[in-house]
């Protein structure tokens, strides 16, 4: 997956009975077994290789990348919100059907309250591609996440956040013009610019996202404000 390197792979077969989170309700644990065909642990990113990230906000260790068959790319969604929530390591899941394929990808970070739990900050499902068919949409994503083109290994985080930040982009690249710049550029090496990148990208994401809902003039006018200010504040990070 993501042409992680093979002293990484694991690809071991997770049994279903004890994938299935003892403390979800009756119901959900139904849902649960029967949304899921198979799941196979397929890589992890251990060891120091690259640094891993303990400190008041980070318990990185590890990266994992999960295979999930799934009966319906329908339960994608929800599988996701359950185990991103209750996965502790950051990881990946390739969910696929027997017609179509999706990744997903969550930030997280220590519960600040409990350092047991952990708090989903971002996620994202990318869309569905078609499985045996040729796909642009999935050829471009594959290329940008790539592991021999990931630029920021510097640790664990920044190495998952390079990957998380990409996909979000590519997933809402007609939001903005220069998205290419990004993705193509160098700045992947400097994680404070690359937060800083996706912090105007998402806003500038969030108040396109509003305009189109906007009903009033006066929403209008600063929803078209907040864009003008994220593509400008954009702009100047790429220097444009």
């Amino acid at each position: 997956m993501l042409n992680i390197p093979q002293y990484y792979n694991v690809n071991v077969k997770l049994a279903l009975k004890d994938f299935v989170p003892r403390d979800l309700k009756p119901n959900d644990k139904k849902r649960v077994k029967e949304a899921i065909k198979e799941v196979r642990l397929m890589d992890q990113i251990m060891g120091e290789e690259i640094p891993s990230v303990i400190n008041d906000e980070y318990r990185c260790e590890a990266i994992q990348f999960y295979d999930m068959e799934l009966q319906n790319i329908k339960s994608a969604l929800y599988l996701a919100s359950v185990y991103q929530n209750l996965i502790k390591p950051l990881c990946v899941f390739h969910m696929y059907d027997s017609q179509y394929e999706l990744y997903s990808f969550a930030v997280k970070r220590l519960n600040q309250t409990d350092k047991n739990q952990i708090v989903v900050e971002d996620r994202i499902l990318t869309e569905n591609y078609p499985i045996g068919l040729p796909d642009n949409g999935r050829n471009r994503l594959l290329k940008y996440l790539d592991y021999v083109h990931i630029k920021n290994k510097t640790n664990k985080v920044n190495l998952y956040k390079e990957w998380y930040y990409k996909t979000y982009m590519i997933m809402n690249e007609n939001a903005y013009s220069n998205t290419e710049l990004i993705l193509d550029g160098n700045g992947w090496y400097d994680s404070d610019h690359t937060e800083l990148l996706y912090t105007y990208y998402k806003k500038l994401v969030d108040a396109r996202g509003m305009l189109r809902k906007a009903v009033t003039g006066t929403e209008k006018m600063n929803l078209n404000k907040e864009i003008k200010k994220a593509v400008q504040s954009l702009n100047e990070e790429l220097a444009i």
